[in-house]
């Protein structure tokens, strides 16, 4: 891999480089027909566009708006054409993570290579248990999220925040161009990987202020969820009026309902979509949110009714399932699971009469 120092814009935009992108962005997706176009010509594409990054005269395909439900919320997602995901991909590959990446705590989860959501919790689990080994259930967990996070990012200051770590000042134009691509001051789209990678480093100076200033060994990020652990409940009140000044200076807002303190003796917290506690004997519970369980219940109905209706097959039907249950198996879940398990045998026996 090039040396971070000497990253340039022609390692970005190279026919070479454009070409790996280019089959990267097709795997996994060649059922749709703008891909499979794609494909068919993608060296003329990698051609086309790398003239057109190397003479500065590349224009922006302009996004597919739609909207989708994840996790309980309503996304709008602003998807770029695929050619103008290639360039993305190549620039976030080649440029953005080499740079980005080293500067980033170990802490932050989000969106990068073998971390995500499952690295996020075994860490958090890690810091509870040294700090149960130190102090017992003494103090707490201060929570915290991020309102409207993509929404709010303002555009020249994450620009800037690229300048002063990118050298070659043509790769950051390129960056401003995606990022200015999305209306007004402020705001990130989803569906971009440039957006991605941004969100993850918009908020790094308070990461690294956290640690190594507040001197919070207990700290993790996952995007716009974030958590503090400490013995001492004042300090976390004072952390936390110090992250509330640092957001103001980000045009960052924190959502009052969910940024709160919660004292490890109590009944336990909420992170992630997962409900956490510590025993009396130090034992890290981890257990699934019950409305989510519930939503899983109403699914496998759906998921069987369907199978019945001859609109999915018994395969996709238990792949599904199987897939749930090796989630749910990593959390203290173990009676949950073998409800659910009752219920599919059940509703199966069920349809079947």
């Amino acid at each position: 891999m090039t040396n971070n120092t000497n990253i340039t814009f022609e390692d970005v935009v190279s026919f070479e480089s454009l070409l790996d992108s280019a089959n990267q962005c097709c795997k996994g997706v060649m059922w749709k027909s703008s891909t499979q176009m794609f494909a068919l010509n993608k060296m003329r594409w990698c051609s086309d566009l790398h003239h057109a990054l190397i003479n500065d005269k590349y224009k922006s395909k302009g996004f597919t708006q739609f909207f989708i439900n994840e996790r309980g919320k309503t996304r709008f997602i602003q998807a770029v054409h695929i050619s103008e995901r290639c360039v993305q991909k190549s620039l976030v590959q080649n440029a953005l993570r080499p740079i980005i990446v080293p500067r980033l705590i170990y802490d932050n989860s989000a969106s990068l290579k073998g971390k995500g959501t499952e690295f996020a919790l075994k860490r958090l689990k890690q810091h509870l248990a040294h700090h149960y080994r130190k102090y017992g259930r003494k103090g707490g967990i201060l929570l915290i999220d991020f309102h409207d996070y993509f929404g709010s990012i303002n555009h020249a200051k994450l620009i800037s925040m690229f300048n002063e770590v990118i050298k070659d000042k043509r790769i950051v134009k390129l960056i401003a161009y995606f990022i200015n691509a999305f209306d007004g001051d402020c705001g990130l789209g989803l569906g971009s990987e440039v957006s991605q990678i941004g969100a993850i480093f918009y908020p790094n100076k308070i990461d690294h202020y956290i640690k190594e200033q507040l001197h919070i060994k207990g700290y993790g990020r996952y995007m716009d969820d974030s958590y503090l652990i400490s013995d001492d409940i004042d300090y976390l009140r004072y952390c936390l009026t110090v992250i509330r000044k640092m957001c103001e200076e980000l045009n960052i807002t924190l959502n009052e309902k969910k940024t709160h303190i919660v004292k490890l003796n109590s009944g336990g917290f909420e992170f992630l979509k997962k409900r956490i506690f510590i025993s009396d004997t130090g034992k890290i519970v981890m257990r699934l949110m019950r409305k989510n369980i519930t939503k899983r219940r109403q699914l496998i109905k759906k998921h069987i009714e369907l199978y019945y209706k001859g609109q999915i097959t018994f395969q996709s039907l238990c792949q599904s399932y199987d897939s749930w249950v090796g989630y749910a198996s990593h959390y203290n879940v173990y009676k949950t699971i073998l409800s659910m398990d009752k219920l599919f045998i059940d509703l199966f026996r069920k349809g079947n009469t």
